[in-house]
């Protein structure tokens, strides 16, 4: 049975009720109330008005979440849990909970797993508690996306209306982290409030996610890990996985289809942002499916075709402006023809990015590309290409600068002059975080010595 996050600790939920799987070991319902118990009465008992809660392990935020909302405090979420970025956030007044013994120094409360201490949970009022989010953005440097309890629990609402019956006693485990929102909503929290098993770590790597996995579970990545899906027997009709989640950018068509001959299903894409939540969804059964709005998900598109977004957990439940142009369809649903952002000028050409890196993908040299205006004295059109084993064999013998021309070359039938690259970069593989999303302040630093043909 589906319990919103603002009920669940003080809910009739049974206490033997499994809710994850840590260190081999299967916490229980009962487990999560205590330990939420444990934490709270420490917040409390500390005075504490705001914490950052930053965990590696998703049933550790999960009760780190829950207790400090019961505590009367805001919660700041970072995108990661490295020292760097908690140093943006920890502090006095604003101490660390994590699980990461001493990430904090001497501003963290530790959730250790501890049942000692008792207090006596409120249903929370969803509208009064409040959340920071933090995305790392596309240059690096985190941007603050507020949140209420109600935008979540009703986001929540929705999935479990659209994907509850299918998850039916699935178990969750994931490739992405549940400090990005997707992660947090897909992987831990649904299962959480639907009273679904999730196993709280973060797998790398494809074979540990399927030693571990149970018949049936339900999967959750990224386009990063399922472009990467190594060779192997698809898994039997019987084991497989009923829903495959994935967010954070687009999955490329030939993935889709290579994950559903390994795993089962097609997998889901799940379109959205921090800012908006989950917006849409498809199935890609052929390159052009549509993305269909989330029940209550209402779309339109200005006369640019930049797509804006209402429902019952946007900001202030009014329209929200995406980034994104779309085209868009009668029955709302629509297709991705790319971000504002990644339509440049030219010497007085609209140039789109986009359609660079897809001619520059179709070469046999090329595993997968980023093309983006480098913004220094002059503003150049660069390009950072991960190479395929044949393009690793190509550079060795020819070298960059002639590897760079070869490009341009098999480019210049499809586009004009000012749309091919003038500086090049090679790489083993493209900076993406554990969303596979681009790091652009790591591509912009690839430019800023020596390394490719200029």
């Amino acid at each position: 049975m589906f319990i919103p996050l603002s009920q669940l600790l003080t809910s009739d939920r049974e206490g033997a009720t499994p809710v994850a799987r840590v260190s081999g070991r299967i916490k229980t319902f009962g487990d999560f109330h205590a330990e939420a118990e444990d934490i709270c009465a420490r917040i409390k008992e500390q005075k504490i008005e705001e914490v950052v809660l930053a965990t590696t392990s998703s049933y550790a935020f999960a009760t780190g979440f829950l207790a400090a909302l019961q505590a009367d405090c805001r919660i700041t979420v970072p995108p990661n849990a490295l020292p760097g970025m908690l140093a943006h956030f920890v502090g006095g007044t604003c101490p660390l909970l994590s699980d990461i013994n001493g990430a904090g120094g001497v501003h963290q409360i530790l959730i250790d797993g501890s049942q000692g201490a008792t207090f006596t949970f409120k249903e929370l009022d969803p509208d009064r508690s409040f959340l920071d989010f933090y995305t790392s953005g596309s240059t690096g440097m985190p941007k603050r996306v507020p949140k209420t309890l109600a935008q979540i629990d009703n986001e929540l609402i929705v999935l479990n209306q659209r994907w509850g019956e299918e998850l039916a006693g699935a178990v969750t485990l994931g490739t992405v982290s549940h400090q990005h929102i997707f992660g947090q909503y897909f992987k831990l929290f649904l299962p959480l409030c639907e009273g679904r098993l999730f196993f709280p770590q973060t797998f790398e790597i494809w074979e540990e996610l399927l030693a571990a996995a149970p018949p049936g579970s339900c999967f959750v990545s990224s386009p990063a890990h399922l472009t990467r899906i190594p060779p192997f027997d698809p898994l039997p009709e019987e084991t497989r996985a009923p829903v495959i989640f994935t967010a954070g950018g687009p999955l490329p068509f030939d993935a889709a289809q290579d994950a559903r001959m390994k795993f089962g299903p097609l997998p889901t894409e799940v379109f959205g942002s921090t800012e908006t939540g989950g917006i849409a969804h498809r199935q890609q059964e052929n390159p052009r499916t549509p993305f269909t709005p989330l029940p209550g998900m209402q779309t339109r598109i200005d006369a640019q075709g930049l797509l804006s977004v209402k429902s019952n957990y946007t900001d202030g439940e009014d329209w929200d402006t995406t980034n994104d142009i779309v085209e868009r369809f009668d029955d709302g649903s629509f297709i991705l023809a790319g971000r504002a952002n990644q339509f440049v000028k030219i010497e007085g050409k609209r140039i789109s990015l986009v359609e660079i890196e897809k001619y520059l993908n179709q070469s046999e040299i090329v595993a997968g590309s980023a093309v983006f205006i480098l913004k220094e004295e002059i503003e150049t059109l660069v390009a950072v290409v991960e190479l395929s084993p044949s393009g690793w064999h190509q550079l060795l013998e020819t070298g960059a600068f002639r590897l760079g021309r070869t490009l341009r070359r098999e480019l210049s039938p499809y586009l004009e002059n000012a749309a091919l690259p003038r500086r090049w970069r090679f790489v083993k593989q493209l900076p993406v975080n554990t969303q596979g999303k681009r790091q652009q302040s790591e591509l912009n630093e690839l430019f800023a010595g020596p390394g490719g043909p200029d």
